[in-house]
Order: C-alpha cells, then structure tokens, then sequence
C-alpha cells in the first residue's frame, strides 16, 4: 500500500465527517457574508463603477465561477483541513503548496479584523443617528462584543458552529432578496440596462474593471468549505458542491441586489445614495420605513456570520500546518471534548482583536477596514489564479485520462485572465492612494519573503515541504499518489 511507505506523526484528530451538506455549503456562504458584502464590500465598489455596479459584479461572478469550478474539480480528489494549499500542493507540486499556505495564512487571519471594524463603524453609526449615542470612541466596545461572541461560536464544537452559521445565513439572503425584490417591483416600470452598461462606470471599462477588485472582496469565502474536508460526510462530494454551488448562488444573489440597488435609489441619485453613510439602511427606512431595523439586524448579523466562518477556516489550515510541522506544533492540539483546534482559535482571536484595535485607532474603524480588505483581495486573487493554474496542470499532467477541455483548461484559464485585470488596475492603471496603498506595498513584501522562504524550505526541509501533499483520511495518510485514496 502506498501509505506504508511514508511514516506518520501523532496528532490531534479533529471530529471528522461529522457534518453534512447543508453546514458544509454554509460555511462558505456565511464566509461570503452575503448581507455584509452587499452593504459595505460592493459599497466600495461605487465610486468608480457608479450606476454599472452590476456589471462589476457580474464580472467579478464569472471570473469567481471559474476559479471555483478549479477548486471543486481538486477538492474531489483531496479533502483535507490543508484546503486549498493541500490543492496546490498535490497539483503544481509542495513549493506552490507553500506559497499558497503562505498567502493564506495573511488574507485568512485578516477577515476577522476587516468585519471586527466594519461591525464597529456600522454600530457607531446606528446608534449615533437612531439611538443619539455620539460617543465616536464608541467602535471598539463593540469590536471587543464581537470578537467575544465569535470566540464562543468556534471555541466548542464543530457542529455548533456550521449549524449556526446555517441559521445565520438563511436569515440574512432572505431579508435582503426580499428587499431587492420589493424595490425592483416598487420600479418595475423603470427598469432598463442601465447596471451592465460600462458607459455609466468612471472611464468606462476602466471603472468597470477597478469596481471589480472590491466585488472580488464580496466573494471571498466560497472556498472556505475547503478546509473542513476532513470533517464533512462525503467530502469528495460535499467540498466540490459547497465551493460551487455558494460562488452561483450567491453571486447571483449579489447581481439581483446590485441591480435594484440602482433603481431603488434612483438612476440619477445612485451615487450620491450608495455613497452616503449605511445606504442599505436607509434603502430600508425609504421602503419599509421602521422595517430598517430588520435590514440593520441581518447585517449585523451576516457580520457575525462571516467572522465565524473565517474563524473556523483560518484555524483549521494553521492546524493542517502544524500537522505538516510549518507551524507550531500547539495550533495542532484539539479540545479533548470538543475535537476544535482551540489553541489556534484562542490566538486567532486575540490577533484579530488587537489588529483591529491597531488600525481603528490609527485610522478610524472605515479606513481601517478598507485598508485590510484591500490586502485582502490582492492576495486571494494571487491564490485563485494559482490554482487554476493548478487544475489545468493536474489533469493535463496526472489524469490525463479525465482531462475535460472545457472545465480542465477554458474554465480555470478564463479564471487566471480575468483575475489578472484587478491586479493590473489595482497596481499600474489606477492605485488607491495612502493610506489604503499601504495594502499593496505590504502585499507584495508579503509574496516576496514567501517566496524567500520558499526556497530556503526546500532547501533546508524538503521533507517538510513533501508532507504538504499527503491527505490525511480518517485513520490512514495517504502518501503523494496520482490515485486517490478512499477513506478506510
């Protein structure tokens, strides 16, 4: 058996296949935050898309499907809590295992901090304008709220947290579906193209384009049902569907909401609207009048949601890393009753709450969260085109026999194109200005010393690097093979 050949390690199990599809497939969803996302990540957006929001966001779908049909087709072939630096691994080989791990380790880490803030910034303003609290220090109290209620979400089990964040996420789609649906009925006799016509973007493409970079943002986290593929049922069907299935679904969720958006705020007030303080709140006074409470509670609410997921996500690839012996060997301990790695998740959070401290103070809890979701996004679209490039080199190069032209090769490939066009506009065409352009330069400081560490690794520790494509399955590790392993 190919497994006998390679030695394994002692370690903490965590509680596998104990989940199923409908908490698996939350679990990216939630991560995508899609209340939060349309109300603060695709607000980023305006500025430069203006009235052709959709068409950003339809954009930033298609090159997000094509990335997602890359991972689904790797994660049927590896489930591990390593995700998608096992993906790489396995594909272009341990080198780009670890540069992935590495970029992973830096946007992961870094979602609980951007919704931290943006929980603080949106508090502050609630209770400044409804509740006549106008204490402005007043975002950290409800930083150190949140972080306290996520904490409790993660720290106990596994199946506390998915099913959680499988009530969270229902209530969130719902409540905004439903207020993009009344809008759109409320104007059906204005309705047009006007939200997929790049004329209405600033500079036309250039706007579209530059729109894009924070509707990616919004999407971030349809990969996160990857790392739980050790504790899912079926993984090998369960990761793929939950990865696919939520980047559709809830991109066409994003698309429906960005296109009422414009006619519930009036074509010609749009920008001055989508531009003001908590927009999506005031959409709910204009057209439910005290129903903005509901609005406001299904964002916070997503918020909450998102930042379990990333919790859960983050924690279990710094596990899968200890496991492989590339971080400390205590992130790899699980509780003894509760099987979550409760040391990663105690770290976790104290990180997330100080950085958020750090940068609301110095910059304020909106400038803060921008500046990290702009890091953010530079350096998951580096992850997503490697692995496309991965699963078009997987199965050119080790299952040729499956090789499908179109989800193989014209899919990812499409993915890697479209993803670099943010990149360009974020670096070369357009860079944001200071202090958000601080997020670009520590970016690239970031791919730079990961790449160092890259070569130092393989050649001080090869073996270490080797043991990033092992996937480990139930009671056995499955040694670096092209044939898949089954759970024993």
């Amino acid at each position: 058996m190919a497994s006998a050949a390679t030695p394994t390690r002692s370690f903490d199990r965590l509680r596998e296949h104990s989940i199923g599809l409908p908490q698996v497939i939350f679990q990216s969803i939630t991560h995508m935050a899609p209340g939060a996302a349309v109300a603060y990540s695709i607000y980023i957006s305006v500025p430069f898309s203006r009235q052709a929001l959709a068409l950003s966001v339809l954009l930033a779908l298609v090159a997000c499907m094509c990335a997602a049909t890359a991972i689904g087709q790797l994660a049927r072939l590896e489930p591990s809590a390593g995700g998608l630096y096992t993906y790489a691994a396995r594909s272009l080989g341990p080198w780009a295992g670890f540069i992935v791990a590495w970029l992973f380790i830096l946007f992961e880490p870094l979602v609980a901090p951007f919704l931290y803030l943006e929980f603080g910034w949106a508090m502050r303003e609630v209770m400044g304008s409804e509740a006549g609290w106008h204490y402005t220090g007043q975002w950290w109290i409800w930083v150190l709220l949140m972080t306290i209620v996520v904490f409790l979400l993660t720290y106990r089990d596994i199946r506390l947290s998915t099913t959680a964040g499988v009530i969270l996420g229902a209530f969130e789609i719902t409540v905004f579906g439903a207020l993009a649906i009344w809008m759109l009925l409320s104007n059906a006799g204005k309705l047009s193209g006007v939200p997929f016509n790049p004329n209405h973007a600033v500079g036309h493409w250039n706007g579209v384009f530059r729109g894009m970079v924070f509707a990616i943002l919004a999407f971030i986290g349809f990969e996160a049902a990857a790392p739980l593929g050790e504790e899912a049922r079926n993984p090998r069907r369960t990761v793929p569907i939950a990865v696919i299935g939520s980047a559709f679904a809830i991109g066409l969720f994003y698309v429906l909401c960005s296109y009422a958006w414009v006619f519930g705020a009036g074509v010609d007030n749009f920008v001055t609207q989508a531009t003001g303080a908590d927009p999506w709140r005031n959409l709910g006074k204009v057209f439910w009048s005290t129903g903005w409470i509901i609005v406001f509670l299904a964002i916070c609410n997503s918020i909450t949601a998102n930042s379990n997921a990333a919790v859960n996500a983050a924690t279990r690839v710094f596990y899968a890393l200890s496991r492989n012996r590339l971080a400390p060997r205590a992130l790899g301990r699980t509780h003894p009753d509760f099987k979550t790695p409760y040391i990663a998740i105690v770290w976790m959070s104290i990180f997330a709450f100080v950085l958020s401290i750090i940068l609301g103070w110095k910059w304020g809890p909106l400038t803060g969260f921008a500046l990290i979701a702009t890091l953010a996004v530079i350096v998951v679209v580096v992850v997503y085109i490697l692995i496309c490039l991965g699963c078009m080199w997987h199965y050119w190069t080790k299952r040729r026999d499956e090789f499908n032209w179109f989800l193989h090769f014209v899919l990812p490939a499409a993915g890697a194109i479209l993803f670099f066009f943010p990149l360009y506009y974020q670096y070369v065409k357009f860079p944001p200005t200071y202090p958000i352009k601080y997020a670009n330069w520590f970016a690239l400081g970031w791919i730079g010393v990961g790449i160092v560490l890259t070569l130092w690794l393989m050649a001080r520790y090869p073996d270490r690097l080797k043991d990033m494509e092992r996937v480990y399955v139930e009671d056995e590790t499955v040694a670096p093979a092209t044939a898949v392993a089954e759970p024993a």
